[in-house]
């Protein structure tokens, strides 16, 4: 772990770990639904390639994987 980033958390309260667990999951969030495939993304005249992405990342969340 990067030690400015182990530091910092070595400092904080509870409250402050808790603030940051809440950050960083409404990150992660975000990032997800700015990445995920959206219905409309899907079509007849997609490419392999891209159909190919389709199947993995909706097979992925199936499993419910990050």
């Amino acid at each position: 772990m990067n030690m400015k980033f182990q530091e910092l958390v070595e400092n904080l309260d509870r409250e402050g770990l808790e603030e940051l667990r809440r950050s960083v999951a409404a990150e992660m969030d975000e990032r997800r639904q700015k990445n995920a495939i959206q219905m409309e993304h899907i079509h007849p005249g997609m490419s392999e390639e891209k159909k190919d992405a389709a199947i993995k990342e909706i097979a992925r969340v199936l499993r419910g994987e990050e």
